[in-house]
């Protein structure tokens, strides 16, 4: 290859583009003389060369489709389409790590931009390495075609007019071929082409030498930014200096998907629950370290039991805290192993952890001894939750949170443990005598002669807090007192002033 493509800096983009995509990801088997579409609310998005020779083109609707062709129909899957390019993208990450999903806005086309400059010299040269990903690319069911070029927009639109890779390409040289390419080709801009070929302008060439007798601002105020900046990005134009960028964008660095899956072998079946509790121990103290070294979190872990005639189990712990330590996923896993039986005698044991977040923004316990003892108060709260959550369900514990609202009653909100509950109580609440718990609902008081009676009698102490509410459903208003009952409990209670009758609504501490 050229010395001149080693200096510092330089960029060289593969792109690879899957011609039928829409058709390759539905793994459809059909012969190539049956005329075939893919649609999308209706509309071809794609057609195969016998569909095409039928006159069936990129937008046609599916009945006028089928009258010229009588071709089998097929619903675009475009969550599928993404996968798979996700697919693709971590299987050619060891051929580079900078890897680039592309796909057209306005034309099914998609495919795959990879920078591979940082990798000439690993794989022995531009010739080696591209052959080395096409031949890989040959044993998967999708066909393509590929461009090079020094920026990836311009080697997305030379795969049109692939031309085929010698080693010695240079920057002049992938301008030249894409100052041959047809305006047509920048398919996510129709009504700029539209307006070019109404001007004259038939090949990108025609573009870059207006751009070269004046400056890019005149294509920016005829065709918009967003197209301005499309051209500059193909052809690595400054639009500032009318000159060759002086610095590049930082690269988007792939990021494969992770996950954790250990898997032991038993030596001899294990029929008891308790003989499985050090080899769980064991595997999550690993996940434990492989959590801690990335500075990951988890919420969700899978344990599969199978034995030696393929019977398989599947349990699955769920923590309300994301969690980099062990000790809670242990527990949890034995509240549900213990309290059950096991489905039959387990041979190997597999620990899967396919989700886990960042723990960067967490605060960490600083600790060099991982014993089970070393955890203190608030980590045993947490564990003790859990296990009550795991014994009782969720609906079984929760605790209040103040909610804004006029009648006592609904101030009080029960949430789960797990959510942040409302502290902030307005200052007549603060400052107003009212106890913390609230019975479930109003209990009418008995009215003797002698005075009120509830489990004894009452005697008023302070009061009266009058509150009024919903006016616009129900009028309520109420003067609430506190109490003092014979025994010297505390109560809060209050007159209904419409229905003339006093109830207890709340016990003080």
């Amino acid at each position: 290859m050229n010395r001149r493509y080693y200096r510092p800096g330089s960029r060289l983009w593969l792109a690879l583009r899957f011609n039928d995509f829409p058709l390759d990801v539905l793994n459809i088997n059909a012969p190539t003389e049956k005329a075939m579409v893919v649609t999308e609310k209706q509309r071809v998005i794609y057609a195969n060369e016998c569909a095409q020779k039928s006159g069936v083109g990129y937008g046609m609707d599916i009945t006028t489709a089928q009258l010229l062709s009588n071709c089998d129909m097929h619903v675009r899957e475009q969550q599928k389409e993404s996968q798979t390019l996700k697919d693709l993208s971590a299987a050619l990450y060891q051929f580079t790590p900078y890897i680039e999903s592309y796909e057209c806005q306005f034309f099914p086309q998609s495919g795959l931009l990879l920078e591979i400059s940082s990798c000439l010299k690993l794989f022995s040269g531009l010739c080696v390495l591209s052959e080395k990903i096409f031949d890989f690319l040959s044993s998967t069911p999708y066909t393509f075609q590929y461009g090079l070029a020094h920026t990836a927009k311009g080697a997305w639109l030379l795969s049109f007019h692939q031309n085929k890779i010698s080693g010695n390409e240079t920057k002049e040289l992938f301008c030249e071929r894409l100052n041959m390419l047809p305006i047509q080709l920048l398919h996510d801009f129709p009504s700029a082409v539209d307006a070019l070929e109404k001007t004259g302008f038939k090949t990108l060439g025609d573009i870059s030498r207006q751009i070269a007798v004046q400056k890019i601002t005149g294509i920016k105020k005829r065709l918009g930014a967003q197209f301005a900046d499309h051209i500059c990005e193909i052809f690595d134009i400054e639009q500032n200096f009318q000159q060759n960028s002086l610095f590049d964008k930082p690269l988007t660095t792939y990021k494969p998907i992770e996950f954790f899956s250990e898997h032991i072998q038993f030596d001899y079946p294990i029929s008891l629950s308790e003989q499985l509790h050090y080899p769980i121990e064991h595997l999550l103290q690993n996940l434990s370290q492989y959590l801690r070294k990335r500075q990951l979190q988890c919420q969700r872990i899978e344990w599969l039991l199978a034995d030696i005639y393929r019977n398989k189990f599947l349990l699955t712990v769920n923590s309300d805290t994301p969690e980099s330590h062990w000790e809670l996923l242990y527990d949890l896993t034995l509240i549900q192993l213990d309290s059950r039986e096991l489905p039959f005698e387990v041979d190997s044991l597999t620990l899967t952890c396919h989700h886990a977040s960042s723990a960067q923004n967490r605060s960490q316990l600083l600790s060099f001894d991982h014993s089970r003892t070393t955890r203190g108060g608030a980590r045993s709260f947490i564990i003790t939750m859990a296990k009550l959550k795991a014994r009782l369900g969720d609906a079984a514990i929760s605790k209040l949170s103040y909610r804004d609202a006029f009648l006592p009653e609904i101030t009080n909100s029960s949430i789960a443990i797990n959510e942040k509950s409302n502290q902030q109580l307005p200052d007549l609440h603060k400052k107003a005598a009212r106890p913390a718990w609230l019975l479930p609902a109003p209990i009418l008081i008995e009215e003797r002669k002698q005075g009120l009676y509830w489990r004894g009698r009452l005697t008023l102490l302070t009061g009266p807090e009058r509150i009024r509410a919903t006016w616009w459903e129900m009028p309520t208003a109420r003067d609430y007192f506190v109490a003092r009952r014979h025994d010297h409990v505390r109560l809060w209670v209050f007159l209904d002033l419409h229905k003339k009758h006093w109830y207890v609504h709340g016990i003080f501490g």
